[in-house]
């Protein structure tokens, strides 16, 4: 990065760095450092902690923010090279000297004369980018006529004890492959994959040696994952094939190094988020030094796009708030040449490079030509015939081998093989756990993997591998010794333990590295004669006490970010254990509630329910932590909750003064409302709970607009409820007249009260009632028993459930989140409460909209047969 007359702002505290040493470097690079952002800035480097508040106004001007790693990597004079970089210098950045002369491996005749050059060569200098391939060739070569013999063992065990060779299975992409891209040196091939439901786990890209057929590195938890389904071109290698460049995260580009040695989070070495937002990948190009970046963005200039550096750290830039002039920016105007219709070019028909990196070509898809950009003079005209798109280097699979892949397969049919290809085919899921299930540690070394539609198992980096000891030749088709992650080394040749089950892998592993979590793992399991014989559904023992203690305890390990939909999720089920008659359970949700003002709400709401059922006393104990907190908890946007929730406590406690009081208090508090009805639900909801029906039908016949089904939805669920069918035609006829927005979850509940009077009345000129609705509501009105809440599974239903589990366990795990929601609401419907607890656990803890909201939405459908809370 050039900074030569740059003007530099330095923002926060550098970790390590005083702000004295950097202004002192910067300005020995050229640069000028001034103490705040102003139209004379070209770039700001920030400290991780600096707040948006204060980035915000260099973005706005169009201003280029990086990291602190990229200052760190300027102010060393160039880009923090890779480890791809370092070993491409030194021939494999190890040994130095001569490790056997490579005649001698190409002319010894026999395994034993090999054998013999092995063990006299100096192991020490071994280099594995100079002296490998020779080596595996030669043996290669002699497996073929002697078999495995006791010069591959030896090699095995020598290669073995290098630095950086580690067992590596080929199973690393969890989702469908979205990109691949050959090296351009022909040697390697990069596959990588989008993320699953878990979005923050990321995506993987996974780097396989061609010569072998191998993955030799796989690049996990790739943040926002690689490309995007049906997007091309989200990889890219530099001209060297040491750098791979990605689309990920949705809409940013970043180079990353493809012999990582980091086996969970994976970071670029360079980043540049300029689209703004972007909702897909940009179209982009790498430049052949893998440190630049052409990426197609809004901005002043006609040519829309930009040319960012990719040396070192993030890069966040919004280029459409800078000048023209910017260096970053391609040319300002079109040539009169160029004859376009319009003052604006976007090249998304597809953009290359030239060999040497100092020109774009832009090919232009309505006249079948290239555009050439000079990026150093910002000339910009026609390509001439000869002149169109360099490649950087030729592609090709190398030594004859043929590469195809598609979304869940990648094949090599390499010549030495006699034809049978090496398939690696992802996405498998076979029947059963897999071997070391739900740990994390494991599933962050990713250490499972399928070998077959039938076959779990488990590889670790030391070369233990839980299989059945009679698939080695299986395990040899898809596993590798991984060398400096860039080289196959066949397993067949020694060095695999092959061990029957996890307890003996633990002993075999011992206690470092991983060893230490199996071990534990180990110690964690439960006798094999406690598990059962798996069978699914498990017996249903759970009641709706199990599926109450199960939404506290999904919500007790959210953290605090996520109270507002706590505090709402909780006061619901309160108010439902209330109704249903249980205030000890009330008051153990209650307890829970995080928010204070919102506790109280739902304090005074559970006791007003509570006395109107007579539980009074129980009603005034829950009452106790409302009352003297109702006033401090009245805030500008709550106040008509909280107030008529309070009234109505006091009324059904029998102290109509107070009730009166507190009313009026809600009652000021509706006007004005800017989301209409959301003041005056609440307080009408109140009124009519406790007792006094005719203010709260003055309320809603005095509002000047209508309530949405939103809005309206868990009110009337709460009157069909209660049979307060009287009430709700009363609301419905003054505030959603026939044909309006009426819920049409009230069809059910209709259907379950046998009234199929009000199903043609209500609802018919809203919603179409299927003919089986008004059958079922007309056998519940001659009599037929209303289903018991909640249900009992028959045999049907079992089998049903059965059958769907089976599904989902056919379902890559990446993609389980989902139809693992459904089975739970499928079980809940049908009443299998243990089925919905068995299946909570597979959901992530940690996000509202996951293990807790299928928690609480399996709770109103068992409790209440809605898919939603009621009043």
């Amino acid at each position: 990065m050039d900074l030569r007359g740059k003007s530099i702002v330095l923002m926060g505290r550098f970790h390590k760095l005083p702000h004295a040493t950097a202004k002192a470097g910067l300005e020995a690079l050229g640069a000028r450092v001034s103490g705040s952002v102003s139209d004379r800035t070209d770039l700001v480097f920030v400290a991780h902690d600096v707040p948006g508040s204060k980035i915000g106004a260099a973005s706005t001007r169009g201003i280029p923010i990086y990291d602190a790693k990229a200052l760190r990597a300027v102010l060393k004079g160039a880009a923090e090279p890779s480890a791809g970089d370092e070993s491409a210098t030194d021939g494999a950045g190890t040994g130095t000297g001569t490790f056997a002369d490579h005649a001698s491996l190409t002319s010894a005749a026999d395994p034993a004369a090999l054998l013999t050059v092995l063990q006299e060569a100096d192991w020490s200098a071994f280099a594995a980018e100079r002296d490998l391939p020779p080596l595996r060739a030669r043996l290669l070569k002699l497996e073929r006529t002697h078999g495995v013999t006791e010069a591959h063992r030896f090699a095995t065990d020598r290669i073995r004890g290098l630095g950086d060779t580690r067992l590596q299975h080929p199973y690393g992409h969890s989702t469908e492959i979205t990109s691949f891209d050959l090296s351009p040196c022909g040697r390697y091939l990069a596959t990588g994959s989008w993320v699953g439901d878990d979005y923050h786990r990321g995506g993987a890209l996974q780097i396989w040696e061609v010569a072998s057929g191998r993955c030799v590195n796989t690049l996990q938890r790739i943040e926002g994952g690689v490309g995007w389904p049906d997007y091309d071109d989200a990889i890219q290698w530099s001209a060297d094939s040491t750098r791979v460049g990605l689309a990920y995260n949705t809409n940013q580009v970043g180079v990353f190094d493809p012999f990582d040695t980091h086996t969970t989070n994976t970071y670029p070495l360079a980043s540049a988020s300029v689209t703004d937002g972007a909702s897909r990948p940009p179209t982009w190009a790498l430049a052949p030094d893998g440190r630049r970046a052409f990426v197609s963005t809004a901005s002043s200039s006609s040519i829309k796009g930009c040319v960012v550096p990719l040396e070192a750290g993030r890069l966040f830039w919004l280029p459409h708030y800078a000048p023209p002039s910017h260096p970053y920016l391609l040319p300002e105007t079109l040539p009169e040449k160029f004859g376009h219709e319009e003052d604006e070019l976007w090249l998304d028909d597809g953009v290359s490079w030239s060999r040497d990196g100092t020109r774009l070509y832009a090919y232009i898809a309505r006249r079948r030509r290239d555009l050439v950009i000079d990026l150093a003079t910002r000339q910009v005209g026609w390509a001439a015939e000869e002149d169109g798109p360099e490649s950087a280097a030729g592609k090709g699979g190398g030594g004859g081998v043929r590469v195809s892949v598609d979304s869940t397969r990648v094949t090599f049919r390499r010549p030495d093989t006699e034809g049978k290809p090496d398939e690696f085919t992802f996405l498998r899921e076979p029947p059963g756990p897999r071997l070391l299930e739900d740990d994390y540690v494991l599933e962050q070394h990713n250490v499972n993997f399928a070998l077959d539609d039938h076959t779990w198992c488990a590889a670790f980096e030391e070369g233990v591998v839980i299989a059945p000891p009679d698939r080695r030749e299986d395990l040899d088709a898809v596993l590798t010794w991984s060398v400096d992650r860039r080289f196959g080394w066949p397993v067949r040749w020694g060095g695999l333990d092959v061990v029957p089950d996890v307890r003996t892998a633990a002993e075999r592993l011992g206690e470092d590295g991983l060893g230490y979590f199996v071990r534990e793992y180990v110690e964690r399991m439960e006798p094999a004669e406690a598990q059962g014989d798996g069978a699914w559904p498990p017996p249903n023992t759970a009641t709706l006490d199990d599926l109450f203690t199960a939404v506290k305890d999904a919500v007790s390990e959210l953290g605090s970010n996520w109270n507002f939909a706590v505090n709402e999720y909780l006061s619901d089920a309160a108010r439902l254990r209330a109704r249903r008659g249980e205030p000890e359970g009330a008051a153990q949700l209650l307890d829970a509630i995080p928010g204070t003002d919102e506790r109280v709400a739902a304090s005074a709401q559970v006791a007003m329910i509570l006395a109107r059922a007579g539980h009074t006393e129980q009603a005034r104990a829950v009452f106790a932590f409302a009352e003297p907190r109702a006033e401090a908890a009245l805030g500008k946007h709550n106040a008509a909750n909280v107030a008529s929730s309070v009234a109505g406590a006091y009324q059904a406690l029998g102290d109509t003064a107070a009730a009166d009081a507190w009313f009026a208090r809600a009652r000021d508090a509706i006007e004005p409302e800017t989301n209409p009805w959301e003041n005056r639900l609440p307080v009408i909801w109140a009124l009519t709970e406790c007792g006094r029906v005719d203010e709260a039908r003055s309320l809603w016949a005095s509002a000047e607009n209508r309530p949405n089904s939103f809005r309206s939805e868990p009110w009337l669920l709460c009157l069909l409820s209660t049979d307060r069918l009287d009430i709700a035609e009363e609301f419905l006829e003054a505030c959603v007249p026939s044909g309006m927005d009426r819920p049409s979850s009230m069809i059910k509940a209709l259907v379950e009260l046998g009234r199929p009077d009000l199903l043609r009345s209500w609802l018919s000129d809203s919603w179409y009632v299927p003919d089986e609705a008004y059958e079922r509501a007309q056998a519940i009105a001659d009599g037929a028993p209303r289903p018991s809440l909640p249900p009992t599974p028959t045999e049907e239903d079992i089998a049903a459930l059965a059958e769907a589990h089976a599904k989902l366990l056919k379902t890559p795990r990446a993609k389980r989140q989902m139809p693992t929601v459904e089975l739970i609401e499928q079980a809940a419907d049908r009443g299998h409460l243990s089925a919905v607890l068995n299946l909570l656990g597979d959901l992530p803890a940690h996000d509202f909209n996951h293990r807790p909201k299928a928690a609480f939405s399996a709770l109103w459908r068992a409790a209440t047969g809605h898919y939603q809370a009621q009043w």
